[in-house]
């Protein structure tokens, strides 16, 4: 895999210096339009670097669906993983961690009771877990290193840590450096 860390920390360093001379410039606003096709299958559009962007999703037959597209909750992990993914490419950059491989996965729990108000159970998942798997020649204090600027950086990693617990589960070359995955939560 090929992180250009020249490139990557300049980009860091030079939107940094942008933002301490002026914080309007970091002043964004992202939006998409959502459009229901069906039943529970919905459309989202958008325009980003010029481009028009479509994605859909669904939900399975025994949710009302077809299951011809991902589902919401697929999306929004895939949204934290892809977030913590870019991240952790420029955290690398930042403490010169080598990445030969990075692979993340995300993981939660929740009790659809919650969503069809069955009990008290609470509607959003319940915590999630960031499983990272790093192949580097870097040593431990480095990888983990990348990881906390990742950490500190990400904003949709930043949000969601206020909402639910996050644990992570990071390994290097197959060996456990952290894991704050409390017994019974997996």
């Amino acid at each position: 895999m090929r992180v250009d860390h020249d490139k990557l920390r300049s980009n860091v360093d030079a939107t940094a210096r942008l933002l301490a001379e002026d914080d309007s410039a970091g002043h964004v606003r992202p939006k998409v339009r959502t459009t229901l096709v069906a039943d529970v299958h919905a459309r989202s559009d958008f325009v980003q670097y010029d481009k028009e962007f479509s994605f859909e999703c669904d939900e399975s037959a025994g949710r009302a669906g077809r299951g011809e597209h991902p589902s919401p909750l697929r999306y929004f992990l895939s949204g934290l993983a892809f977030c913590q993914q870019v991240w952790y490419a420029k955290g690398a950059a930042l403490v010169g961690c080598v990445l030969d491989e990075l692979t993340i996965d995300v993981l939660t729990y929740m009790d659809m009771r919650g969503e069809h108000h069955v009990g008290t159970v609470p509607a959003h998942p319940q915590w999630i877990i960031i499983e990272a798997d790093v192949a580097t020649g870097s040593d431990e204090a480095t990888v983990l290193g990348m990881v906390d600027e990742a950490n500190s950086r990400c904003p949709v990693y930043a949000l969601v840590s206020r909402a639910v617990p996050v644990y992570e589960r990071i390994r290097r070359n197959g060996v456990t450096l952290r894991d704050t995955v409390p017994e019974g939560v997996s």
